[in-house]
């Protein structure tokens, strides 16, 4: 049984901006006056190590996989590793971007987006070699070019650079700094950082690359040049392609439209419009719900867009309840209780009741655990089975057909209300989403040095598979996502078709 009632996004929500495009202030890399080299170099190599030494500590204190009662070896042993490596890097480090690229290195080889290093700036200046890379398959094409652009290159494959292929660079480059490489969108999300550089001291960069266009290769030299931060990360998004639902609820032709960009509180209005209309969506003959953009938050919310559309009796007969011991059990330490204490006071008044009481609830039980001695505030597993499922269950309110719309970039709890509503028999379309663990509730802390930010897991779910997603759209979109008007109107012609079709 999935209980869905996680809050996976903590208090900092934003995580497509913060992990994939390092939303932070931008700051110009200076040298040192001339006989503070050595000084700025060791206050590097000092900041790195004592901010490593607390990243680790955060994990090793908070992180439900790093007890031995989860039974989760693999993951503990992936971050003894990084860490080691870490260490060593640390004790190399002699700039602010190498304390970065430490840092950020840590956190991805860990294998769930939900732990990250996010440094307090960034880069204002990094250089490219005036070309943006898209992954389509195992092919890597030339999806953005520089102005004046080479254009002869816009839309040529990269077959290699400097005698290795693509994908060798990116496993060694953005697969070890910026993201999960065993995950497609994660794949797709890092492409066109492939011939950024960031002045990362631990990965090299291309001298020259071929290239094929129409069956004719073609050499170049790449010439590296820098770019305004400013100007590059929206040319990187557009080549990344992920769409921005937005938030609201309007009719489109026959059906209706909900607009999901977030799990956090702007959805809330969304939510208690869509329970408003309830009885007005059940009569139509589609419903859509868009999730493009969407990173994640509370999937209490979408739980009750199901609940609204399709009738509460249905969404537990399917799914089962959400609540007893089969949700996610919280880590008792010092740290994730301070956690719940800023859901109750702080998140509680803008959630509602509901969370609120889940919320005071948990944090009454991780008290208790503490204070015994127990790791976790309830029993990693469910107390009993779920029930089994009855015949004559009660049927689906909505006759008509649900559609959910999901990008590269559905993440968290997106996957979660994703996974519940493929449950609930929603048809999917749209892009293959990203992929997160069974752990949840995520929560950063800022490191010693004050210059980043490095989160943590606080709970476990051991109903749910160990690694959820990627989820991949029954009926694929190759448009543009990001044209809403475009995809409407897909929407309206593909909901009008026979169900089989």
């Amino acid at each position: 049984m999935l209980v869905i009632r996680r809050f996976r996004g903590g208090l900092v929500e934003a995580l497509v901006a913060a992990v994939l495009l390092f939303a932070a202030p931008a700051v110009a890399e200076q040298a040192a006056p001339f006989g503070l080299a050595d000084e700025a170099a060791q206050y590097w190599r000092n900041a790195t190590t004592a901010d490593v030494a607390a990243a680790y500590a955060l994990l090793r204190d908070n992180h439900p996989g790093m007890t031995t009662e989860v039974g989760d070896p693999a993951f503990r042993q992936a971050v003894e590793a990084a860490h080691a490596i870490a260490v060593t890097r640390a004790s190399e480090a002699s700039s602010h971007d190498a304390y970065v690229a430490t840092l950020a290195a840590f956190a991805d080889a860990l294998g769930d987006k939900h732990i990250w290093s996010r440094p307090v700036l960034a880069l204002a200046r990094p250089e490219w070699a005036g070309l943006l890379l898209t992954k389509r398959g195992e092919h890597w094409i030339v999806a953005d070019v520089a102005d004046p652009a080479p254009e002869s290159l816009l839309g040529a494959e990269l077959m290699s650079c400097d005698g290795r292929t693509p994908e060798d660079w990116a496993r060694q480059g953005v697969g070890r700094f910026r993201v999960d490489w065993g995950v497609g969108a994660q794949q797709r999300q890092a492409a066109p950082w492939l011939l950024v550089d960031e002045h990362n001291p631990f990965a090299k960069r291309p001298v020259a690359c071929e290239f094929d266009k129409a069956g004719q290769r073609t050499s170049v030299t790449l010439t590296w040049r820098e770019i305004r931060r400013e100007t590059l990360v929206p040319r990187i998004n557009k080549v990344i392609g992920f769409g921005s639902a937005g938030f609201g609820v309007r009719s489109v032709g026959d059906g209706y439209w909900i607009a999901l960009q977030s799990l956090t509180d702007p959805a809330a209005p969304v939510v208690a419009q869509v329970e408003a209309q309830a009885e007005a969506l059940r009569k139509a003959r589609f419903v859509v719900l868009d999730m493009r953009g969407n990173g994640g938050g509370s999937s209490l919310f979408g739980e009750r867009i199901a609940r609204a559309v399709m009738g509460a009796d249905y969404v537990a007969g399917v799914v089962g309840p959400s609540a007893g011991d089969c949700g996610s059990a919280w880590r008792a330490s010092e740290g994730n209780i301070r956690q719940l204490q800023t859901f109750v006071d702080v998140l509680g008044p803008t959630r509602g009741p509901e969370f609120t009481a889940w919320a005071t609830q948990t944090l009454q039980k991780a008290r208790a655990a503490r204070t015994k001695g127990e790791a976790f505030a309830s029993p990693l597993r469910c107390s009993a089975p779920a029930t089994p499922a009855k015949a004559g269950k009660p049927a689906s309110q909505f006759h008509g057909r649900f559609i959910l719309i999901t990008d590269n970039v559905c993440f968290s709890s997106c996957l979660d209300v994703t996974d519940m509503l493929l449950r609930l028999g929603v048809l999917h379309v749209g892009q293959t989403t990203d992929a997160c663990t069974h752990y949840t509730e995520v929560r950063e802390e800022l490191l010693p040095s004050g210059m980043s930010w490095f989160s943590t897991l606080e709970a476990v779910a051991m109903e749910m598979p160990a690694k959820l997603g990627p989820f991949a759209p029954a009926v694929p979109y190759d448009g543009d996502i990001r044209d809403t008007a475009a995809l409407e109107q897909w929407i309206v012609e593909l909901a009008a078709r026979p169900a089989a079709a």
